[in-house]
């Protein structure tokens, strides 16, 4: 979240119009500013393999393509991440683009914020400006 909230960052990594996934703009500017300050690495491969480790799925087809998205990471509401957790590899679940969600369609029913009033409460300045590390 502290990532996609950084407007100076939004030409690089941004949240889709419907704010349940984020796409990777420039992934060459991506790994030269973005992954040195916040994570522990610096090559996109590591930060995907990273990504879906937690749970984030790539979508392959239709307006999404190429997006990134987990069901408990939604624009404007950085307090769901608490509730992610690192599925085991045994519970890791291979996705087909047969079955890939249609998040316009389910933000058509149940819309996500812009913002919440609380944005600058919820993530520390320190985050912001890329304080700790992700591990």
């Amino acid at each position: 979240h502290a990532i996609l909230s950084r407007d100076d960052l939004s030409h690089i990594v941004a949240w889709v119009p419907h704010g349940r996934a984020w796409r990777i703009l420039r992934p060459r500017e991506f790994e030269s500013k973005v992954l040195p300050v916040y994570f522990e690495h610096k090559k996109l491969t590591s930060f995907t393999r990273q990504a879906n480790g937690w749970g984030f799925r790539r979508l392959t087809k239709g307006f999404d393509r190429n997006t990134y998205y987990h069901e408990l990471f939604l624009r404007a509401m950085p307090f769901l991440c608490k509730n992610m957790k690192r599925p085991g590899v045994a519970k890791k679940i291979t996705g087909s683009p047969e079955h890939e969600p249609d998040l316009y369609k389910i933000s058509e029913i149940h819309p996500v914020p812009e913002s919440s009033k609380d944005d600058n409460t919820i993530l520390l300045p320190c985050t912001l400006r890329g304080g700790p590390k992700a591990r």
